[in-house]
């Protein structure tokens, strides 16, 4: 198995976010490296990032550095050239395990390579990590999902669950990526996650996920 980590330094919305102190003086990097190095040596892990000065980050963690063209960290880039470019630079036919950022409160980790590694490959080519919800959820003409305006009106525990995908972490097969040049193969198998989960995606979302990881660290280590 080898783990990528996707970490690009360019961002429109949070500058720096993957390499800025999130919590105390670590980063998003740092916090999701140190998690790794729990399940994989320190030589199976590699960091993708298009800034050389971002090396630092891997020689401090002593894990690999592939360096990513500018061209293929713009936010039109197509998946296959992304995909491809990392395939290429990672030796070997392991699986590969892809993870970003953006979803540091998730640590399962050993879990989930533990339910790779038992599963049928004649059966499933890829894993994918998504979020159960019990929500009540209304279509884009307001229509209930999956239960109804009324007496009938179900408790949110028997209503169906959606699931929301996690695009931070995924393992495909190599024989998978290069057939589907995307984070979700024609196989794939749907490992359920209830970790809190929170999509970093503006500077907001930035300092209240940096809050409530303080909040949640802190009340674990207790």
């Amino acid at each position: 198995m080898k783990a990528v980590i996707l970490a690009k330094s360019a961002e429109r919305l949070i500058p720096n976010k993957n390499y800025r102190p999130f919590y105390n003086d670590s980063s998003l990097i740092d916090i999701l490296i140190s998690k790794l190095l729990k399940v994989l040596p320190k030589e199976d892990i590699y960091l993708s990032c298009e800034d050389e000065a971002c090396k630092s980050v891997s020689d401090i963690w002593g894990i690999h550095f592939l360096h990513r063209d500018k061209r293929l960290v713009d936010y039109n880039v197509s998946n296959v050239d992304v995909v491809a470019h990392v395939c290429e630079s990672v030796p070997y036919d392991d699986a590969i395990l892809w993870c970003t950022c953006v979803e540091p409160f998730f640590d399962e980790y050993a879990e989930l390579l533990e339910c790779w590694n038992n599963l049928d490959k004649t059966q499933y080519d890829s894993l994918n990590v998504v979020y159960p919800m019990k929500k009540y959820m209304l279509d884009q003409s307001h229509n209930p999902i999956g239960f109804g305006f009324g007496h009938w009106h179900k408790y949110s525990q028997t209503v169906p669950p959606l699931y929301q995908i996690s695009w931070a972490t995924a393992i495909l097969t190599r024989e998978c990526i290069e057939k589907v040049s995307y984070l979700v193969g024609r196989n794939p198998y749907w490992y359920d996650s209830y970790s809190p989960i929170i999509d970093i995606d503006t500077l907001d979302d930035f300092k209240f996920a940096g809050l409530a990881y303080k909040a949640f660290i802190e009340n674990c280590d207790m």
